[in-house]
């Protein structure tokens, strides 16, 4: 297959620009070979990469990317991973409490993932931190939707408390809000803190990331793959796709995404 469209840069991340300049850019000029190619160094990529490192060390990683890392979507990214389901406005997030607690119980896991890398990788603080979140509330219907929220809480046994209008100014310094609703479980990231660190921890346990190094075409090779890049490629058994949204242009899900 061939890319037809190559990411575009929209301008600098604010979350990436804000911090100390990389490292220089590696490059791939070569050919070279690996047990496994992620293509796509954002928190799916990164973090496919830590996994298969933690359950395949002596193979052979390798991790491609169009950008630096942090220098895409993901150094846009928002900077928080939540727990919990979050539709405020209805019964159930999934359909039934069983999906709930199950999704909820990946989200867990995701960011126990997160928080040990962060650990692992001795990231500054601001990397990931597990601080909880509040529902502010500024209108009567957005008490209710808490109320509503606090319910669905209490079914699925989660903790949570509800804050009174003087709490939230002790919160936030301001008269705007009349409530709020706090569980204990979402963390905040510092998004390119975090997938710069990541990107630095897996170099150091051999796993290759090769930036500014957009694939233009995948090929299959007898029992693997072959992935060309403007200057070199890579040779690989396997490959996981971890572009997101771009894989539209490798020839997936042809238009059935909206982004």
């Amino acid at each position: 297959m061939r890319v037809t469209k190559l990411p575009i840069d929209p301008g600098p991340p604010a979350w990436n620009a804000i911090l100390e300049p990389p490292p220089p850019v590696r490059r791939l000029d070569q050919t070279v070979t690996a047990d496994w190619l992620v293509i796509g160094a954002g928190f799916a990529g990164l973090s496919a990469a830590r996994r298969l490192q933690q359950l395949c060390g002596t193979d052979r990683i390798a991790v491609v990317d169009a950008h630096r890392a942090a220098e895409g979507p993901a150094g846009r990214n928002s900077g928080f991973m939540i727990d919990l389901p979050h539709d405020l406005a209805s019964d159930d997030y999934g359909g039934a409490l069983d999906h709930d607690k199950a999704q909820t119980a990946l989200n867990r896991l995701a960011i126990e993932f997160a928080k040990s890398a962060a650990t692992e990788y001795q990231m500054a603080i601001d990397a990931v931190r597990h601080v909880g979140k509040t529902n502010a509330a500024a209108s009567e219907k957005g008490l209710k939707h808490n109320s509503d929220y606090g319910q669905h809480l209490e079914n699925l046994g989660e903790e949570h408390e509800f804050l009174d209008a003087p709490a939230m100014r002790s919160l936030t310094g301001t008269d705007y809000y009349l409530g709020g609703l706090y569980t204990p479980g979402t963390a905040m990231l510092q998004p390119a803190l975090y997938i710069r660190g990541l990107a630095a921890g897996l170099e150091r346990q051999n796993v290759k990331i090769y930036e500014q190094s957009p694939v233009i075409a995948l090929s299959q090779e007898g029992d693997g793959w072959h992935a060309k890049t403007p200057n070199g490629g890579i040779k690989a058994g396997k490959v996981i796709l971890a572009v997101n949204g771009h894989i539209e242009s490798f020839g997936f899900f042809e238009r059935r995404l909206m982004h």
